[in-house]
This record gives structure tokens, C-alpha cells and sequence, in this order.
């Protein structure tokens, strides 16, 4: 399997959850709170935080400070732009 074919997979990934698009695509370059991306795009808080759990997970996104216990900062990596960038261009 090549690296081409496993990003494809992410991206098959990021399509199947209801909320995950969303969550990722409000994100895009910005610093933002799971409340900040709640309130913006529209999804309960609940599953504004299992999507970004998810997509912590996964690699798409980074918390920037792990110790806060609220108001934690999440910002896109490398592999979550690209998947923004490879969503926006095909879907």
C-alpha cells in the first residue's frame, strides 16, 4: 500500500463521520477551542469534542498545550491541511 492510497483512506475517514468535516474544515488555519468550533459550525459540544478526539487521533489535528484541562487550542497539522486542500478541490 502506498502513501497515496493510505491518505485516501484518511480522507474516507474524514467523509464517513457526520461532524468530522465539519470540525476540520472549520478549523482550516486558525487557532480554535472545542467551544470556539462548536458554537461556529453548528455541532454539540459533545460531538465537537469526539471528532476532534478522533482527529487528534488520526494525526489531522494537534492540541497545542496537552496539560489545559479546558480551553485546550487545537490547530491543523501537515496531513489535515493536505486533506482540506484534497477535499475543497474533490467533494
Amino acid at each position: 500500500m502506498d502513501i497515496k492510497e493510505d491518505f485516501y483512506k484518511d480522507i474516507s475517514f474524514l467523509k464517513a463521520g457526520k461532524y468530522r468535516i465539519k470540525v476540520i474544515l472549520d478549523i482550516n488555519n486558525k487557532l480554535k477551542t472545542p467551544k470556539d468550533i462548536s458554537k461556529s459550525a453548528e455541532i454539540p459540544m459533545r460531538e465537537t469534542s469526539r471528532a476532534l478526539g478522533e482527529l487528534k487521533n488520526r494525526g489531522f489535528v494537534v492540541v497545542l498545550d496537552e496539560s489545559a484541562k479546558k480551553g485546550r487550542i487545537y490547530k491543523l497539522t501537515d496531513k489535515g491541511k493536505k486533506a482540506i486542500e484534497i477535499i475543497m478541490d474533490n467533494f
